[in-house]
């Protein structure tokens, strides 16, 4: 029922905002389809818009960059860091080969290494600190993947991201990605370390928890960093910049 001047417009109020998912259980617990797709998404912002526009910043102003991490010195300024190294140092792609296999290493490591990492570190038998079994409801005990060029839907991911990463460093796609065989056979010319679970590998299970502030540790790492990138840089053309890429839904 409506009465006039009393009753409340639908402008008049907002819905609550929606509760978003501990970072720990997006990344390594999740255990429903919005997870998946908050980390997909997350993962595509970080990798494709984000990473780019920091390694536009820092070469577009390398001093005033540099002096804002320093001043930072956090663990977001070293994350920032390090995935711009990344992108200028051992991830810099040239060709499409070569983002085929940043595509196909990126397969390896969110559906293989981190995987095996995840069971390693907390195995299934692992028990809670009040000696409850760790992997009971909701958490879903993970299994890794095998990478094979016949399965449509890892080809597929190979397809998609080569294709991204090559669209922020401006490199043609040829028309290899339209044809399963060639890019299968471009896959499988990627080297794939074997990895190895290491004991010292902390991961987060508090869903509380947040960003550690600076640290003296970060400060010396942030500045070997630095100047690591600024050899990177040196190696560059003054005119290079890599493309963000925006998420579009439709």
């Amino acid at each position: 029922m409506v009465i006039p001047y009393l009753t409340e417009n639908y402008g008049a109020s907002r819905d609550p905002p929606e509760k978003q998912a501990p970072m720990c259980t997006v990344h390594s617990f999740p255990h429903n389809i919005d997870h998946c797709l908050t980390w997909a998404r997350s993962e595509f912002e970080g990798l494709l818009e984000k990473t780019p526009a920091e390694v536009n910043a820092c070469l577009s102003n390398p001093v005033e960059y540099a002096t804002s991490m320093r001043n930072a010195a956090d663990a977001q300024a070293k994350d920032n860091l390090e995935r711009i190294l990344k992108c200028l140092d051992r991830g810099k792609c040239e060709t499409f080969q070569d983002c085929v296999t940043w595509a196909r290493l990126r397969f390896e490591d969110y559906f293989v290494n981190r995987i095996k990492q995840l069971k390693f570190t907390f195995p299934e038998d692992a028990a809670t600190s009040t000696g409850a079994p760790f992997w009971s409801a909701p958490k879903r005990f993970p299994h890794p993947l095998q990478f094979s060029a016949v399965d449509p839907s890892h080809l597929q991911f190979i397809m998609a991201a080569s294709i991204l990463r090559a669209a922020t460093f401006d490199i043609p796609v040829p028309d290899l990605v339209k044809n399963p065989k060639m890019l299968a056979e471009a896959v499988e010319k990627v080297i794939v370390p074997d990895f190895q679970p290491k004991e010292d590998v902390k991961i987060a299970t508090d869903e509380k928890a947040t960003r550690s502030a600076g640290s003296v540790d970060n400060v010396a790492v942030i500045n070997q960093l630095l100047l690591k990138l600024e050899l990177c840089r040196n190696n560059l053309s003054s005119e290079f910049r890599m493309k963000p890429i925006q998420f579009e839904k439709g």
